[in-house]
C-alpha cells in the first residue's frame, strides 16, 4: 500500500470513528432532552387539567353540561389538547371536548398521546374525574430542533477541530521531516553526517562490497576561525561540501563527520596509483583558495584511507582505520595523503589499548601530580605549575606526551581533569597539614574538559565540592587548544574568570594566531613556551621575539612566565628583559608532592 494512499485511508477513519462519537454523544444529549421534554410536558398538562378541574367542580355538582363544556373549551388554547373528558364517579362520560383533526393528523398519530387524570373535587369530596389527552407533536418538534441545534454545534466544533488539528498534523509532520533530516544530515553543508555515515558503511558491509573509505581534515581550520571569525569558517566548509560533493563520483557518497573533518565513501573502491591519482585530484580541487568578504582564504587538507572489507570488519573499526591514517598524514605535513598499513593499525591498536587502561586507571587512582616550581630573579619559589603523571602497575610511567593526547581524543579527559582536582586537594591539604599555603597552583585546562555544558557544570560542581577557590588553584588554557567560545557572553572562559580564578596562557607562541589570542582574553599570566626560550641568550631572533613577547604582556598588565629554562645564559637574558618568572631543568626538575614542602622551606 502506498504511503499517500494509506495516509489517506488513516485519516477517513479517523473522521468515521470521530464522526460516530460525535452522533453518539449527541444520541445521549437528545435521550436526556426527550425525558425532559416529557416530564415538562406532562406536568404543563396536569397544572392545565388541574386548573379546569377546580372550574367544572360546582357545574358537576348542579349537573350543568353547560357549564361544564364551557370549562372545556378553555383547554383549545393549548394546541397540544386535543381530547378532554369529564367522567362521573360511576364512570359514565358527563362532557367532553374534541379538537377536530387537522390535515397533518397522521403526525399527531406517529408523535403520540400523551395521558393525565385529574381528580374533580367538591368541599372535600370526589365528584369526577377529568382525563385530558394530548398530542406529543410539539415535545418531537423541540426535540429535532434541539438534535439539529445540537449536531450543527458539534459538527461545527468537530470541523474546527479537524481544522485546527491537521494544520498541526501539518506542523508534526513538518517537524518530523526536519528531525529525520537532522539525524541523517548536517545543517550547515548538507551532507549526510557521522551517523548517517556509518549506515552507508554498515550497508557495505552486509552487502560484502569493495570500498575505499576516505577522511578528510582541514588543516589550521581554527586559524581561519580565530583571524576570521565563524562564518568565514561556515562559508569554507560550505565551500568545501559543494567541491567534495562534485568531486564524488556514481555511487561515491560525502559526508561531514565533526567541525572539521569530512569522509568520502568510494565504491567502488580503488587502490594503489589509482587511488593515489584520485586523492590527489581532490586534494588539487579542495586547496584551491576560497574567496570570504574580498580575502582569499587558503586551504589545506591532510587525507587518510582505508580499503573495505580488507582492513576493516565493520563500521566501527573503519572510521578508527581511517581516522588512524588520516592523524598519519597530518603528522607528515600538509596536504598529505596516506593510506592505512599494518604498522598504523599495529599503532592504532596500542592507542586503543591505552585508552582501555586509562578507563581502569582513572578508577583505580593511578594517576598522581608532580610539581614544576617557578622562581623569580632572586631564586624564590614564586609559584608551581601541576602536572599530570601516570604510574601504570605494568607499563610504569607513561609520559603526558602519549596520554593526554589519547585521553583529549577519547573523551576521558573530562574525567581525568576531575580526578587531578581531586589529587590537587589531597596534596594541597597534606601541605597545609605541614603549616604550608603555597600560591595558586596551575593546573592545565583543556578545551575538551568544558566543551559541552554538562562538562563545564560538572567541573563548576567539583570544584565547589573539594572548595578549591582563587587562592589555591589557576587555569592554563594551552593556546593551540584555541578556546573557540571565548567571544560569547557565557564563555567559560569569562565564567571562571567572573569567579576570581586566575587564568595564564600557556605554550604562548605556538598557537594559531597569539596576538589575536592576546586580545580576545585577558589573563593573569602569559607563559613562554620552551621552543622560543631554549639557546636565546645565543640567539638574536629568538632573543628580539622574547623581548618583544615580555614587553608586550607587560603593556597588557600580564606576568610572564618563561618555560624550559635550562642554560645560565639564558636565565640572565631573561632577567635583564623583566621576565618575572623562569621554570625548567636548570631550576628544578618537576617533584612528588612530598618535596615541595621543602622548596619553600617547611621541614
Amino acid at each position: 500500500m502506498k504511503p499517500g494512499f494509506a495516509d489517506a485511508v488513516d485519516r477517513l477513519r479517523e473522521l468515521m470513528v470521530a464522526f460516530a462519537a460525535l452522533l453518539a454523544f449527541g444520541l445521549v444529549l437528545s435521550l436526556l432532552q426527550y425525558w425532559r421534554l416529557l416530564e415538562r410536558q406532562t406536568e404543563d398538562l396536569r397544572t392545565q387539567a388541574s386548573i379546569v378541574a377546580q372550574t367544572v367542580s360546582a357545574a358537576m355538582v348542579f349537573d350543568s353540561r353547560s357549564d361544564a363544556g364551557d370549562s372545556l373549551l378553555a383547554l383549545e388554547q393549548s394546541p397540544a389538547i386535543v381530547h378532554a373528558r369529564l367522567i362521573r364517579t360511576d364512570g359514565s362520560v358527563f362532557t367532553q371536548f374534541i379538537r377536530l383533526p387537522a390535515e397533518s393528523s397522521w403526525l399527531h398519530d406517529l408523535a403520540g398521546i400523551a395521558r393525565v387524570e385529574v381528580p374533580v373535587t367538591a368541599d372535600g369530596h370526589r365528584v369526577g374525574l377529568l382525563a385530558v389527552e394530548a398530542s406529543q407533536l410539539p415535545m418531537w418538534t423541540d426535540l429535532v430542533r434541539f438534535l439539529a441545534a445540537t449536531l450543527g454545534t458539534l459538527l461545527a466544533t468537530a470541523g474546527l477541530a479537524w481544522w485546527l488539528s491537521k494544520r498541526l498534523r501539518v506542523q508534526i509532520k513538518e517537524v518530523e521531516r526536519r528531525t529525520r533530516y537532522i539525524a541523517r544530515f548536517d545543517a550547515l553543508t548538507d551532507l549526510p553526517n557521522r551517523g548517517h555515515m556509518r549506515h552507508l558503511l554498515e550497508r557495505a558491509f552486509r552487502q560484502q562490497e569493495a570500498a575505499t573509505l576516505l577522511i578528510l581534515d582541514l588543516d589550521d581550520f581554527k586559524q581561519i576561525n580565530d583571524q576570521h571569525r565563524h562564518a568565514a569558517g561556515d562559508a569554507v566548509l560550505q565551500a568545501v561540501s559543494q567541491r567534495l560533493q562534485l568531486l564524488c563520483r556514481h555511487g561515491d557518497r560525502a559526508a561531514r563527520l565533526s567541525a572539521d573533518e569530512f569522509a568520502v565513501l568510494l565504491k567502488p573502491g580503488l587502490e594503489g596509483e589509482a587511488l593515489r591519482a584520485h586523492v590527489a585530484q581532490m586534494q588539487n580541487e579542495l586547496t584551491k583558495p576560497v574567496s570570504y568578504d574580498g580575502q582569499w582564504l587558503p586551504l589545506h587538507v591532510c587525507v587518510g584511507a582505508v580499503s573495505l572489507p580488507e582492513h576493516a570488519r565493520d563500521a566501527s573499526e573503519a572510521m578508527r582505520c581511517a581516522d588512524a591514517a588520516m592523524r598519519h598524514a597530518k603528522q607528515i605535513g600538509r596536504d598529505s595523503f596516506q593510506p592505512f598499513t599494518p604498522q598504523i593499525g599495529e599503532a592504532l591498536h596500542s592507542r586503543l589499548a591505552l585508552e582501555r587502561d586509562m578507563v581502569e586507571a582513572l578508577a583505580q587512582d593511578q594517576f598522581c601530580l608532580a610539581y614544576q616550581p617557578q622562581y623569580d630573579a632572586q631564586r624564590r619559589v614564586l609559584g608551581l605549575e601541576a602536572l599530570a603523571r601516570w604510574r601504570h602497575p605494568e607499563r610504569g610511567w607513561v609520559s603526558p606526551v602519549e596520554f593526554i593526547p589519547v585521553a583529549e581524543s577519547s573523551g576521558h579527559i573530562v574525567e581525568l581533569g576531575l580526578v587531578l582536582l581531586a589529587v590537587l586537594r589531597r596534596d594541597l591539604d597534606a601541605w597545609k597539614a605541614l603549616g604550608l599555603k603555597p600560591p595558586a597552583v596551575s593546573i592545565n585546562l583543556s578545551w575538551e574538559q568544558c566543551r559541552k555544558p554538562q562538562h563545564r557544570e560538572r567541573f563548576l560542581q567539583q570544584l565547589k565540592l573539594l572548595q578549591l577557590g582563587p587562592d589555591e588553584v589557576e587555569f592554563e588554557l594551552t593556546e593551540s587548544a584555541d578556546f573557540e567560545d571565548i567571544d560569547k557572553p557565557d564563555s567559560f572562559v569569562f565564567t571562571l574568570q567572573g569567579l576570581g580564578y586566575g587564568l595564564a596562557i600557556d605554550d604562548f607562541g605556538t598557537g594559531y594566531s597569539s596576538l589575536a589570542y592576546l586580545r580576545r582574553i585577558r589573563c593573569r599570566k602569559l607563559k613562554i613556551d620552551r621552543l622560543f626560550v631554549h639557546g636565546l641568550s645565543a640567539n638574536a631572533d629568538s632573543h628580539t621575539l622574547v623581548e618583544s613577547m615580555v614587553r608586550v604582556a607587560h603593556a597588557m598588565h600580564m606576568l610572564v612566565v618563561a618555560e624550559g629554562v635550562e642554560l645560565p645564559a639564558d636565565e640572565a637574558a631573561l632577567i635583564a628583559m623583566g621576565c618575572d618568572l623562569m621554570q625548567g631543568f636548570g631550576f628544578s626538575r618537576p617533584v612528588e608532592p612530598q618535596a615541595v614542602p621543602a622548596l619553600f622551606g617547611v621541614a
